[in-house]
C-alpha cells in the first residue's frame, strides 16, 4: 500500500521532530509514505519509504498551485493507493479532486475545528461527505460530524492522539518543584498560551478563591504569556502563579500536581487530559474535547461549562479541602486508562483501517 499525505504543518520538515518521527513510523507499516506540504521547496529523505517534500512557494494561491503541479506529475509517474488530508478545507478540495483524478481512495483526518464559518463550513460539509474515510480523535467530533455535517456513520473512525504512556507513568516527581511549593495545594495546567487556552479564567478563580494556599503552575508558552501575566499582576497573585514554560519531562511536574485543568473554549482531544489521567491526577476542565470520555464529573474529576467562572471556582474550592474526594479522583483515574492509545498502537490502528479501505 502506497499513501499520500496531506499536511500543513511545517514541523515535519525538522527531521528530528516528533511528527516527521511519527511520519517515519506510518512509513514503517506501507510501501511508501509521502508526506507532501505547501511551501518553500524542499525535499527529505527519512528512509526508504519515507519521504517528505515541501511544494509551493509564493502567497497561498502559488503555493497550492504548485503542490498540485508536483502531485499531479507523481501520480501521473507512480501508482499510488490512498490519500490521507490533515485539513477539512481548502486542502481537501485539492486532495479529493487529485483522489478523484488518479483513482484513490481519500482519508481526511479531523483534530477539531478552527474558524468555522463561511466557505470554510460550506467546504468542510462538501469535502467531508466525499470522502471515503475519516479520521476523528474523539466520540464527541464523531457525534458531530453525524449530527451536523451529516456524514455516514460506517465512514467514520475515532483514534485518538497517541500518547507516550510509559513515559508519563514511569515520570518521577520534580524534587525542585517538590520542595519549592511544600505545603501548597498545586493546580497544574499544559497548554500553549494562546486566547482559545482561556487561562486567564483560572487566573480570576484563583483570585476570587483568595486562599494563599493554593499555587497555580502554567506550563506552556504562546502570544497570551504577556496578558496573563499583566492579569496576575493586576489580581496580585504574582506569587501563587508560576509560569515555567516548557519542559523536557512534563510527567515529572504532572506527578507533583493535585489538580489539572484545562478551561479551553475549544479542544479536539486534549492530549494533557490523557497525559493527567495517566498520572491519576483528579481533573477540572471545561465541557470540550474528551470530556466524558476520559474525564467524567464526579467521577475522576469535575466538568464545567465553558467561560463559566462562577462553576470553576466552586468545584476548586473543595478539592483543596477535602481529601477523601481528591484520593476517589485519584483511584477512579484507573477506569479511563485502557482508552488511551499508546503512539505505536495509535499508529497500528490508523494504518489499519486505511487497508480496510484499500
Amino acid at each position: 500500500m502506497k499513501v499520500v499525505s496531506l499536511s500543513l504543518d511545517h514541523k515535519i520538515l525538522e527531521s528530528d521532530s516528533e511528527v516527521s518521527q511519527r511520519a517515519n513510523q506510518y512509513g514503517d507499516l506501507v510501501a511508501k509514505y509521502l508526506v507532501a506540504i505547501p511551501g518553500a521547496s524542499k525535499h527529505i529523505k527519512l528512509s526508504d519509504k519515507t519521504t517528505i517534500v515541501a511544494a509551493g512557494g509564493g502567497n497561498k494561491f502559488v503555493s497550492f498551485f504548485r503542490l498540485r503541479n508536483y502531485l499531479r506529475k507523481i501520480l501521473n509517474k507512480e501508482k499510488f493507493d490512498l490519500i490521507t488530508i490533515q485539513d477539512p478545507y481548502f486542502l481537501a478540495v485539492l486532495g479529493l479532486c487529485l483522489a478523484k483524478k488518479f483513482h484513490l481512495k481519500s482519508e481526511i483526518q479531523i483534530h477539531g475545528f478552527e474558524k468555522l464559518s463561511g466557505i470554510r463550513k460550506f467546504l468542510a460539509k462538501k469535502n467531508l461527505r466525499r470522502a471515503d474515510l475519516i479520521r476523528v480523535v474523539s466520540e464527541r467530533l464523531k457525534q458531530r460530524l453525524i449530527a451536523d455535517f451529516k456524514v455516514a456513520e460506517n465512514k467514520i473512525y475515532i483514534a485518538p492522539v497517541g500518547i507516550d504512556v510509559v513515559k508519563i507513568e514511569n515520570s518521577r516527581p520534580n524534587l525542585k518543584f517538590k520542595e519549592k511549593y511544600q505545603n501548597k495545594f498545586i493546580f497544574l495546567t499544559v497548554s500553549r498560551l494562546v486566547e482559545v487556552k482561556n487561562i486567564q479564567l483560572q487566573i480570576k478563580a484563583l483570585a476570587k478563591l483568595n486562599n494563599k494556599n493554593i499555587q497555580l503552575l502554567i506550563a506552556g508558552e504562546g502570544s497570551e504569556k504577556d496578558n496573563l501575566q499583566k492579569l496576575v499582576a493586576e489580581y496580585n497573585l504574582q506569587s501563587q502563579v508560576d509560569f515555567i514554560g516548557w519542559l523536557d519531562d512534563l510527567g515529572s511536574v504532572y506527578k507533583i500536581a493535585d489538580c489539572f485543568l484545562l478551561t479551553s473554549n475549544s479542544e479536539g482531544y486534549g492530549m494533557v487530559i490523557a497525559e493527567a489521567v495517566l498520572a491519576d491526577l483528579p481533573v477540572i476542565m471545561t465541557d470540550v474535547g474528551v470530556a466524558g470520555e476520559l474525564v467524567r464529573d464526579d467521577v475522576n474529576g469535575c466538568i464545567v461549562a465553558v467561560n463559566d467562572l462562577e462553576t470553576l471556582q466552586q468545584k476548586m474550592g473543595p478539592l483543596i479541602k477535602d481529601k477523601d474526594l481528591l484520593a476517589k479522583f485519584k483511584v477512579n483515574s484507573d477506569k479511563f486508562k485502557h482508552k488511551i492509545l499508546n503512539k505505536s498502537d495509535l499508529i497500528n490502528k490508523v494504518v489499519d483501517h486505511w487497508k480496510s479501505v484499500v
